[in-house]
């Protein structure tokens, strides 16, 4: 049988890597880059504010503004290739 000891470093161990996950490449999320920012297609929000929303709608969980917009310069700059 496990000690409690264990079981707590193991479930610690385990909230970690759940909470933290890996970090999400730009692949992941819907591509901003090629829509007209504050216009009817983007919700009239900008690039990094509507891949926030569309995030959190395909995902469930909010971005920060500085990863948004690193996302979207990511996007932008592999559109321009």
């Amino acid at each position: 049988m496990f000690s409690k000891g264990c079981l707590l470093v193991l479930f610690c161990v385990l909230a970690t890597v759940f909470v933290a996950g890996s970090p999400a490449s730009a692949a992941q999320y819907t591509d901003v880059a090629g829509l007209q920012s504050f216009a009817a297609e983007s919700n009239y929000m900008s690039h990094a504010g509507y891949l926030r929303w569309m995030t959190f709608k395909e995902q469930g969980v909010w971005l920060s503004m500085p990863e948004a917009k690193r996302i979207v310069a990511q996007q932008t700059m592999a559109r321009e290739k």
